[in-house]
């Protein structure tokens, strides 16, 4: 039986970033106060690998903590989820709707990103249209004709068919009489 060095691995990482987040119970009141001071660094240290960051002690806690704005993140969303980063850490960084382009499917899925959290961000109906997301992507999104027209969208803005529009949002279809009797 083969041991399973990738399990320990995490283990180890995960008490060395403990170990460096808490200081030393030994330590004098000098050296406290200057590892506290030192903690300021991450806003210079914006562009080192997070896998670095995270080894230092910095978690995305940290970002907020430091008011450092999503616009300043120079990472990749995967890198980002990776680290540890929630959609909740990206709307406290203040994520904006036009920061949804760096996103790629999956990355909605990975931080469980529905109908409701994108409104968080003052969505209107011209973002959501440039993400070109299908009809079929936006109903697993949970998003509801009512959603879209609250946001402005309109049947002439919204370019998806009549059959699209029945099935994946439940929009009415409306019938046109084509003539009626009198008697």
């Amino acid at each position: 039986m083969l041991a399973d060095f990738g399990s320990h691995r995490k283990i180890a990482l995960q008490a060395i970033i403990n170990a460096r987040r808490q200081p030393k119970a030994e330590s004098s009141m000098w050296e406290r106060t200057k590892n506290f001071f030192q903690k300021k660094d991450l806003p210079r240290l914006i562009g080192t690998p997070l896998s670095s960051l995270k080894l230092q002690g910095f978690i995305p806690n940290d970002f907020i903590e430091y008011e450092i704005p999503w616009d300043a993140i120079k990472y990749s969303i995967d890198d980002c989820i990776s680290f540890g980063f929630t959609f909740e850490h990206m709307l406290r960084m203040n994520f904006r709707p036009d920061h949804f382009k760096q996103c790629e499917w999956r990355h909605y899925r990975q931080l469980n990103i529905d109908a409701k959290e994108m409104l968080k961000t003052c969505l209107n109906i011209h973002d959501l249209i440039a993400l070109n997301l299908t009809p079929q992507q936006l109903h697993q999104l949970k998003w509801s004709w009512a959603d879209l027209a609250s946001i402005g969208g309109t049947k002439e803005n919204i370019k998806f068919t009549k059959a699209d529009q029945q099935m994946y949002f439940k929009k009415p279809v409306t019938k046109q009489r084509v003539g009626a009797f009198k008697f």
